[in-house]
């Protein structure tokens, strides 16, 4: 044996180290997974192509309705303009992301800084054309093929390390990743929550470690997945299912360091943070994002609702009043069932759910999230009564599958979210509170 080819299996031992088999079942859905990403990517390939086709035939007889186009990788321009700007928050289109998720992305805005400053000086240009303009260059498209060379082999690498999976299986899993419709949809996007997903997948695989300062590692990671996107905070509640209520405070106070320290990378330093705060709050309560068929949310949905039968009281504060009091009881709920539940499937399904339903505001890239409930869907997959193996299958399939990209209206996959975290809910306090607490009443009365 060669010296390479000893190095190569070294490697490869450390990277599948303590990995272990999924059972035949599993083995076989994640079979049917694979191959269904890849026919669906190819299906969505040639309908994207046909799309593209008839859209310049449009364009070269004066049809202006798909300049929408021009902005694919608008998000990617959009942060790498705002990284490198004195301030971010006080562009013509003024960012509505938090300092931290606009850092993240600095070492790609670098490659293309001269692409930026060539442009600095244009006014009355909107990020659409902006993006049309920078794509141009060979620049952005090195630091689109980075940033997805460095997103996807971390998050694979993570998923590998988090569930052990062997060499099989991780080759598998890579092919349903990487092409399933959330993952192309975020990479297409170039959006920031790639990172809050990777620093997430790091918390899930580190945080039950033997070693302390390892634990510690993954709560710092936990802060900044929180830090970029804040909802996945939520995902505490697997340290408040192990009742550390001293590691969670900690999590909170280095979420809380990480969001303002982030703030005085730039020049304006915390004088930015109002401006910030105006900023995301104006995107928040923009009601044509609230309208959009695209906006998985569940104060999207219940705008739509409303809309439907009086469009007018939509615009009043009792609308508002009643979204509040809706996000308040899924938040109270799944809360006290992820933490309650011992299942991991189900407290990721619950904490996914809440990830992509809680924010005001959640396009289709926070699906990404889902791939956390279904790694745990595979490894419990023998545990679960057919109905729910039968029923998953088909909602994840119908969630990853990238040709329903196509049609731009995400509301089913809204619903998907919502079957299961209602499912999961229920058994947890069917099956799990409502016997905890008889058993309590009845050795009291013992």
């Amino acid at each position: 044996m060669t010296f390479e080819n000893k190095v190569g299996r070294r490697e490869k031992q450390r990277l599948f180290r303590g990995a272990i088999p999924l059972a035949s079942e599993s083995n076989r859905v994640l079979n049917i997974f694979s191959y269904s990403m890849l026919f669906g990517t190819f299906a969505a390939m040639l309908g994207i192509i046909l799309y593209y086709v008839y859209a310049f035939a449009s364009l070269y007889h004066g049809n202006s309705d798909f300049d929408w186009l021009l902005g694919i990788f608008s998000d990617f321009v959009s942060i790498m303009n705002a990284a490198l700007a004195d301030s971010p928050y006080l562009l013509e289109d003024g960012a509505s992301y938090p300092a931290i998720a606009i850092l993240v992305l600095y070492p790609f805005a670098w490659i293309c800084r001269k692409v930026f400053s060539s442009y600095a000086g244009v006014e009355g240009m909107d990020i659409d054309e902006l993006t049309s303009r920078v794509i141009r260059h060979p620049e952005f498209w090195v630091a689109l093929i980075l940033f997805f060379l460095i997103c996807i082999s971390a998050v694979l690498f993570l998923i590998i390390k988090s569930y052990k999976l062997d060499l099989r299986a991780s080759v598998k899993t890579a092919v349903a990743v990487i092409l399933s419709a959330p993952f192309v949809y975020a990479i297409m996007r170039g959006n920031t929550i790639y990172f809050a997903l990777i620093f997430l997948l790091a918390f899930l695989w580190l945080y039950q470690s033997p070693k302390a300062w390892v634990r510690e590692i993954a709560y710092v990671c936990l802060a900044l997945a929180g830090s970029i996107k804040i909802y996945p905070l939520f995902f505490g509640v697997f340290l408040l299912r192990k009742k550390k209520i001293f590691a969670s405070c900690r999590v909170a106070v280095y979420f809380l360091a990480i969001s303002f320290i982030a703030f005085y990378f730039f020049p304006a330093g915390m004088g930015d943070f109002d401006v910030f705060l105006d900023n995301l709050g104006g995107f928040m309560s923009d009601t044509e994002r609230l309208f959009s068929l695209r906006n998985l949310s569940a104060s999207s949905l219940l705008y739509k609702l409303v809309y439907l039968f009086c469009p007018a009281a939509t615009e009043s504060a009792a609308f508002g009043v009643v979204n509040l009091v809706l996000l308040g009881l899924i938040f109270l709920a799944a809360a006290v069932t992820a933490i309650a539940t011992r299942s991991q499937f189900s407290r990721a399904a619950i904490a996914s759910a809440v990830v992509i339903l809680i924010p005001t505001i959640s396009y289709f890239y926070v699906l990404i999230f889902e791939i956390i409930p279904f790694m745990e869907y595979l490894r419990e997959y023998g545990e679960l009564p057919v109905w729910k193996k039968r029923l998953y299958g088909v909602l994840f399939l119908f969630l990853f599958f990238t040709f329903f990209l196509l049609p731009q209206c995400f509301i089913p996959h809204a619903l998907a979210v919502i079957v299961m975290m209602v499912i999961e809910e229920r058994d947890t306090v069917k099956h799990e509170m409502i016997p905890w607490f008889k058993q309590k009443r009845l050795a009291k009365i013992k």
